[in-house]
């Protein structure tokens, strides 16, 4: 049975969700706000347990329930991308059409909602900055802390928002798909004209390292940030500009702790992967029976073939066949003998129930990562070590790589791929920062390839923001 280390959470979660409608943004991010009984901004921002409470109606909306399954929160965003790679496979259920890459449409589901939860989430994190900035009760300690937290969110969700809607970074950093807001949206707030790529990136990075020398070790629970987490989402950017490989390992080591054999260990393998209280998640969304989203929960809720659910997610056999037998991560089964292809393998790695706690981050990427940055800076024994360590962690039969040049590289990204299939959309990632193809094998439902820098890899500005937004060009998804 958990052992609920957010009880601050749940006892100040209604209360939170009053303060996000008081002050709330319409359902349209640049709609003015409606005029909601509630408490005011002067109110919320008087003291820190009001503060918190805000806070925590904010990472509430992670995992919320929108309009459809596959468009919730936080977790249906990294499903979708999960999908889009060889690895695995999806039948004619919830995110097939992202799985087919098909859902990226100016009014399609997928395009909007994701859309319109970063910019919502924006939104909040702006509110919570200007409001604390403004305030006169708050100590200049807790002003500071809650200013960080507010610029690692904003700076998080405009990382989502430029993986989704703009080419690669390094593909084409002067395009010009996403407006930047760094002040809460009001009725009398003028719509922003597109920033390039690269001034986005610029922001989310000046964000992390302003918050990075401000917010603590601690924090009220693992599904909050803090330190710790803002170095790891600063690890994930820098591997996406690939300009500080120095600076990632230094991010990538904050995040988990610098001893990568210790980082490592966790209890979630074999046992349902739904622990946010293992010591090797850094970050996660917490449930419980009493605050839950259902059969909402992906991945979980879709990879589950042992549980009253959706059961719509296989693995691709020569993914399986990546894994010898003594690895721990090897939850790979035969379950229905049946002659389609697609349909051999299914994984017992997340087990679904409705207090399930869904991973956004954990310390095995950031070793891998520091594995990378090693690599890229030369480092290659290093690389190798890091490498290992997660290695024999998983497999007791493991043994030191030997590899070198481009094949360490491909090691440790078929190892990200190993150890991180089914949580963050890590192929999908991978291919599009290194600007490499998807190439799906013939074991799949749909047989496809997604050329390098394709189009397919972002999502086209929805049409609503083209319509509102007269700085947009109407031609700005040809």
């Amino acid at each position: 049975m958990k052992n609920n280390n957010l009880l601050n959470k749940a006892l100040l979660f209604s209360f939170a969700l009053l303060l996000l409608i008081s002050s709330s943004c319409s359902d349209e991010f640049l709609d003015e706000p409606k005029n909601q009984s509630g408490l005011t901004e002067d109110v919320v921002f008087s003291n820190r347990a009001v503060a918190d409470a805000f806070v925590s109606g904010i990472l509430r909306r992670y995992r919320a329930q929108y309009t459809t399954v596959d468009s919730g929160g936080l977790y249906s965003q990294y499903f979708a991308r999960t999908i889009k790679g060889n690895d695995l496979i999806q039948s004619a259920n919830w995110y097939q059409f992202d799985y087919a890459h098909e859902n990226r449409e100016p009014s399609y589901r997928r395009t909007v909602f994701n859309w319109d939860f970063n910019y919502e989430i924006i939104f909040y994190a702006n509110q919570l900055i200007s409001g604390v900035e403004r305030s006169e009760e708050l100590s200049s300690n807790d002003k500071n802390e809650l200013i960080a937290i507010g610029k690692t969110l904003r700076a998080f969700h405009y990382f989502q928002l430029v993986l989704e809607f703009a080419p690669n970074y390094l593909t084409d950093p002067n395009a010009k798909k996403l407006p930047i807001y760094t002040e809460p949206v009001t009725g009398a707030t003028q719509p922003k004209e597109p920033s390039s790529t690269s001034d986005v990136y610029a922001l989310i990075l000046g964000d992390l390292r302003s918050a990075i020398q401000v917010l603590p070790d601690t924090r009220i629970g693992k599904s909050y940030v803090n330190k710790e987490v803002a170095n790891g989402i600063l690890a994930r950017v820098l591997l996406v500009t690939q300009d500080d490989w120095t600076s990632a390992s230094i991010a990538a080591q904050e995040a988990y702790g610098g001893d990568a054999n210790t980082a490592v260990v966790s209890t979630n393998w074999g046992n349902g992967f739904n622990n946010i209280e293992d010591a090797e998640w850094i970050w996660g969304m917490y449930q419980d029976e009493a605050e839950t989203n259902f059969y909402y929960a992906a991945p979980h809720v879709l990879t589950d073939h042992l549980t009253l659910s959706y059961q719509a997610t296989y693995v691709n056999s020569n993914f399986v066949n990546e894994f010898t037998a003594s690895d721990i991560r090897n939850t790979f089964f035969d379950i229905y003998n049946s002659a389609t292809p697609w349909r051999k393998f299914v994984t017992t790695k997340f087990a679904f129930t409705f207090d399930a706690d869904l991973p956004i981050m954990r310390k095995s990427e950031m070793v891998l990562i520091d594995a990378e940055a090693q690599f890229r800076s030369g480092n290659e024994p290093g690389a190798r070590d890091l490498l290992f360590s997660l290695q024999s962690d998983r497999d007791p039969n493991a043994v030191l790589s030997t590899n070198t040049g481009n094949d360490l590289l491909e090691e440790i990204l078929l190892e990200r791929r190993k150890e991180l299939y089914g949580e963050i959309g890590v192929e999908w990632f991978d291919a599009k920062r290194l600007r490499r193809p998807i190439v799906r094998d013939n074991v799949h439902r749909v047989v496809l390839t997604v050329p390098a820098d394709s189009e397919l890899f972002y999502l086209k500005v929805p049409q609503k923001e083209i319509d509102r937004n007269p700085f947009i060009d109407a031609n700005i998804n040809n």
